[in-house]
């Protein structure tokens, strides 16, 4: 009993250091207290939002160590498995009440993700992956993101065996415990959410997200057969659609008032980017099993990025309105794809396999004229793969 005390006790410790609040004093110029500035909140996400996004990738990083170091001293302390996420738990308790800030903190979203990563480090790094997409997507909404890809985690470890049943409740109470401790920021979140849905671009970005659907529940429901057989069966669907839009006004008018919501103007007249979309899943899925899901996912979160990363951070120009910074952010989250697939599929891939494919498919989306990188990207990635696994 004494060891189990003892450990959560340098828990609580650990997850006491205010590690925000001693980044922001370094980035900021005056003095400043994160719980009267800003969001009001002593977390990563509050000193992004005061001190940029080099303090705030800091200051996560330092919270995240926290929810990190708790299960390692559960780890060397020699506690039960099941009772790792409990210390992790104790971190986040001494993040949101520290004896260093009069009991004041944070929400712990960032400690959480260090349970994470240490015990289930390539779910967490899938779901990292998305959350990401989902911010830069949504341009915050973090604990909302959070929110809908925790499960998702949990599902997947399981399935995995990397955590047992029991394990999987304490991690399911650490994450219930956060979420109603930032409750408050789900609200805002959900508003933030709905705001964002106005814009064009998001509604057409989360339209496109919703394809991850054919690697993540067909492919591993059903398995590879079936995916090529769905990929063919929506490529011939939208070809159909095509065809027929072409051949009647009425028709098409149909279409895009269906679409209008996620359809560009020009797509009225010409093959719209999802049936290019739809084509060049179907053509990577003829690549061996799982070439063509990491063609899928390099392809959806590939365009995603390149476009986002441009938008946002774009300051360098390239051709047809592309930018360097949009081409490195298409290099990276393809690399990291490849990387997180490659462990979680078993599927064993050279360094050099993923950063030629990534770079192939960075490059192809930067030269191909639009729409038609819709249908390129997908089989040659796959192709590279082919080539150098």
């Amino acid at each position: 009993m004494l060891k189990y005390v003892s450990a959560l006790l340098l828990c609580y410790i650990i997850g006491s250091i205010p590690w925000s609040t001693i980044v922001a004093k370094l980035f900021m110029r005056a003095p400043i207290d994160l719980a009267e500035e800003g969001t009001k909140n002593v977390g990563a996400a509050n000193v992004w939002h005061l001190a940029g996004p080099v303090a705030g990738c800091i200051a996560a990083s330092g919270d995240a160590l926290k929810g990190a170091l708790a299960v390692l001293v559960a780890k060397v302390a020699g506690l039960p498995r099941f009772f790792w996420p409990l210390c992790g738990w104790m971190a986040v308790v001494g993040h949101a009440w520290s004896i260093f800030l009069n009991f004041r903190g944070g929400r712990g979203a960032s400690a959480t993700a260090g349970v994470f990563v240490v015990m289930m480090p390539w779910e967490a790094m899938a779901t990292g992956l998305l959350i990401a997409t989902a911010l830069l997507t949504f341009g915050g909404c973090l604990l909302s993101s959070l929110a809908l890809m925790w499960p998702f985690t949990i599902l997947i470890s399981l399935a995995r065996e990397t955590i047992d049943f029991k394990t999987a409740c304490t991690v399911t109470f650490l994450v219930v415990w956060v979420l109603a401790l930032g409750w408050s920021r789900l609200r805002n979140d959900f508003n933030d959410f709905t705001k964002a849905l106005g814009q064009h671009l998001v509604r057409r970005k989360l339209y496109r997200y919703s394809a991850l659907a054919f690697p993540a529940l067909v492919y591993p429901v059903f398995g590879y057969s079936v995916l090529r057989k769905v990929l063919l069966v929506s490529a011939g669907i939208a070809i159909v659609i095509e065809f027929l839009r072409h051949r009647s006004a009425k028709f098409n008018e149909g279409v895009k008032k269906l679409f209008a919501p996620v359809g560009r103007a020009e797509e009225a007249e010409h093959i719209s980017s999802t049936t290019m979309f739809l084509c060049g899943c179907a053509l990577a899925s003829f690549f061996p099993d799982p070439l063509g899901v990491f063609a899928v996912v390099m392809l959806i979160l590939g365009d995603a990025w390149a476009v986002l990363c441009g938008l946002k951070f774009g300051r360098t120009p390239l051709i047809r309105g592309k930018t360097l910074e949009g081409s490195l952010g298409c290099f990276v989250v393809c690399l990291l794809s490849c990387l997180m697939l490659s462990k979680l599929l078993a599927f064993p891939l050279s360094f050099l396999a993923m950063i030629a494919a990534s770079f192939v498919t960075a490059l192809v989306e930067a030269v191909t004229p639009r729409r038609l990188d819709n249908l390129t990207m997908g089989p040659l990635a796959a192709l590279t793969l082919f080539i150098l696994s």
